[in-house]
């Protein structure tokens, strides 16, 4: 991945990013979530109004669009059957340490391209990928360039836990 010094910046971390990012979109968005997510993902777009509740029967909250990642699909969720407006992405996956293929990654970014959507791209733990047909950016995935914000931070790779650095 080539980026221009312009198209990066240097912030408190992936963790922070992921919760202040999505203060820039507008509070009607529909934002979609893999299922189960890193919980900032979820916790910081309820806060920022986007729920309409919390349905306990169903166990998520109203207004939010989960994506399952399960046994089924071996942890790699599938993009939206409807439409939305932000996506968020973790690979690997936190909490299940699912990675996802390109092939995989390129149908989040035709779907984004499709329907206009924004996907923020948790690239955290990218360094722990070691097996080969992997990307470690979602910039390494053609057209996602024009849809996707990624973050990423330097405590898992570096061991910079605390010192807030991305």
């Amino acid at each position: 991945v080539v980026l221009d010094s312009e198209e990066f910046f240097v912030s408190d971390g992936a963790k922070a990013d992921a919760a202040n990012i999505q203060q820039i979109f507008s509070r009607d968005s529909i934002v979609a979530v893999q299922d189960p997510a890193y919980p900032v993902y979820v916790d910081s777009n309820v806060a920022g109004g986007r729920s309409q509740g919390y349905d306990e029967a169903e166990g998520q909250y109203k207004g939010l669009v989960y994506m399952p990642s399960n046994k089924e699909n071996n942890f790699v969720a599938e993009p939206p059957k409807c439409h939305v407006d932000l996506i968020y992405l973790c690979f690997p996956n936190n909490p299940t340490g699912a990675v996802a293929t390109k092939e995989q990654l390129k149908k989040f970014v035709d779907y984004a391209i499709k329907e206009k959507a924004i996907i923020i791209y948790d690239a955290a733990y990218s360094d722990y990928i070691r097996e080969e047909g992997y990307v470690h950016s979602i910039y390494q995935v053609e057209g996602a360039e024009k849809v996707a914000i990624e973050i990423s931070s330097f405590s898992k790779n570096a061991g910079f836990t605390g010192v807030r650095l991305g």
